[in-house]
């Protein structure tokens, strides 16, 4: 469910074929090819975006200031526009067909400017402790293999750092 009123980045005509087709229901435009593909697509998404106005959902989450399942929600429900490019290479068993890489490597971009907007409904609904958990947490499913503390050793790299400066 797409939501007219908020300030979508608009895909130029000319660009459709090269960024994708979005899935249905959403502004999450998908693409697949060779790495010399990404280049394209990537410099495709730039444009449109604004000069490299954009950034990967990891970094999205943090300008938003919301969980990765947060943004991922937000992508999958259209509420934000996103650029997913899924690598490809040729199958071994059949000739002539491609896969997806071997490691399901993709990239995944979404505009800086619809953060900014985002960002600013949510700061709005905090302010007046209108927040819903759901929305800045995604529905709960926090990948374990990124903790929020840091690995010991760099806790004590930083801990050495401290004691040379003192």
């Amino acid at each position: 469910m797409v939501d007219d009123s908020f300030p979508f980045v608009k895909i130029p005509k000319q660009f459709e074929k090269i960024i994708g087709v979005p899935d249905e229901g959403t502004k999450l435009y998908r693409a697949y090819g060779s790495e010399e593909d990404c280049r394209k697509w990537m410099d495709t998404v730039f444009e449109i975006c604004g000069n490299a106005a954009c950034v990967s959902p990891g970094g999205a989450a943090a300008y938003a200031k919301v969980s990765r399942p947060g943004i991922h929600k937000k992508l999958k429900t259209g509420g934000l526009t996103g650029f997913v490019f899924h690598i490809t290479e040729d199958s071994i068993l059949f000739k002539g067909k491609k896969k997806l890489s071997a490691n399901a490597f993709f990239y995944c971009y979404i505009p800086r400017s619809e953060l900014k907007a985002w960002a600013a409904e949510l700061d709005k609904k905090r302010e007046k402790h209108e927040l819903e958990y759901e929305e800045v947490m995604g529905n709960g499913d926090y990948n374990e293999r990124y903790p929020n503390k840091p690995p010991k050793h760099l806790k004590k790299m930083l801990r050495d750092e401290q004691k040379k400066k003192k």
